[in-house]
This record gives C-alpha cells, structure tokens and sequence, in this order.
C-alpha cells in the first residue's frame, strides 16, 4: 500500500524535509531497498550510505536535520521507533479467518476468546488463556497459563 511521505510523517511523529507528497510503498534495509522503500539510520555514520541507496526515503535522527540531500528525509527523536511504525502503516493486513489451523497444536485446557486465529505451527499450551480476535502467527508459542488479552496480534 502506498503512502505519501507526509501521511507517514503525521502517523509516526517525524518531520518531512523535502517532497512530502512523495510516496512509498514499502520499508527496506539499506543494501537491499528498492526504489520506492523508506529505510532509515539511527546515526550518522550510516546517514551516506541510506542517501546512496536506491531508497526513495530516508528516516533519521535529529543529527540529519541540517543535512542537504535531494533525497527526502524524514526526521524523527527515535528513528527506529519512527521507522517500526512506518512498516506497520505500509504493510496493513487484513485479520486471518478464526479458526485453529490444522497444523497448529492447542492443549485441550486453552481457553481460546471467540474470533480466535491460529496459524500453522503454531502451540497453545495447557491453561493458556487467548482474548477474543486475537491472531496467533506461524510458529508462535504461547507458554503454559500465560493471558493473551483481546484484539492482540
């Protein structure tokens, strides 16, 4: 799903310097970002090598807020935290149908909330409690009697 630099900005609390009307459609590391990827860089030392990139954006500290660059920057107090939030909002998916896949195990005694998915591999184990709607993704473990709330994923 693509999005404007400045839709992105106002979701994760960064600041555009250049195109804001630029869009992205995905998050990439720096040495394998394509042309329409957001990356980012927590210091300066890797700030050169994002803005060589094939990125179409860049997510950086405070530290690159004076830098010139055609390159649009987006800059953030915790760019990592910035860049995390970005990713969620550019790969929104849709909930997986409720049910237990076959190839998932879940002990007798769990108490699964209605609306419930869970994926292949996964393993719920004896007197784990999962809240209503909440997904369970390939290979996940959830412990003996842990509490998973609602609407988690």
């Amino acid at each position: 799903m693509q999005r404007r630099l400045s839709e992105i900005a106002g979701v994760v609390g960064a600041r555009v310097i250049g195109d804001e009307r630029l869009e992205v459609a995905g998050v990439a590391s720096i040495a394998s970002a394509k042309g329409s990827d957001l990356v980012f860089v927590e210091d300066e030392k890797h700030l050169a090598s994002a803005l060589e990139s094939k990125a179409a954006a860049v997510v950086a500290g405070i530290f690159a807020e004076n830098v010139e660059s055609l390159k649009p920057l987006l800059i953030a107090a915790n760019p990592r935290l910035a860049f995390a939030r970005a990713a969620k909002l550019l790969h929104k998916h849709g909930r997986p149908a409720a049910g237990i896949h076959p190839a998932a195990v879940v002990h007798a005694s769990a108490d699964l909330g209605e609306g419930v998915a869970v994926d292949a591999r996964a393993i719920v184990h004896e007197d784990a409690v999962v809240g209503g709607r909440t997904w369970i993704g390939a290979g996940c473990v959830i412990g003996k009697a842990a509490t998973i709330g609602d609407d988690c994923a």
